[in-house]
């Protein structure tokens, strides 16, 4: 019983190491040297990651033995980052209320008062 468990986390290390190298080969074809155009598809890809996370937990979820405990922490670390990205929302809010939006606010009372 232990050798065909042992068998089978060989399989599933080998299975994604070669799926592995195939994206590593794949994304030789694409990705250019230059810093600036490298920044560009790791954006590309962050989003299309962050925009179909749910769809991609799922797909986890469906792999048998680790896939459940894999999708468990993945759907943790989802609600992690949903939570800070809510209070990185309000901080930005908070920083525009007190700057961007008071300039604003100045700016057209400026400009009222010297039109009258």
């Amino acid at each position: 019983m232990l050798e065909l468990l042992k068998d089978s986390w060989d399989l599933i290390i080998t299975i994604l190491l070669s799926c592995l190298d195939i994206v590593q080969s794949a994304l030789s074809l694409v990705i250019i040297d230059d810093p600036f155009w490298c920044g560009v598809e790791f954006t590309i890809v962050a989003l299309l990651i962050w925009n179909n996370r749910k769809e991609l937990i799922k797909l986890i979820n469906r792999v048998p033995l680790l896939g459940g405990l894999a999708a468990r922490g993945l759907i943790i670390v989802e609600s992690s980052a949903e939570i800070v990205m809510e209070k990185i929302n309000l901080l930005w809010c908070f920083v525009r209320s007190n700057t961007w939006d008071r300039a604003v606010s100045f700016i057209s009372k400026t400009d009222k008062d010297l039109r009258e």
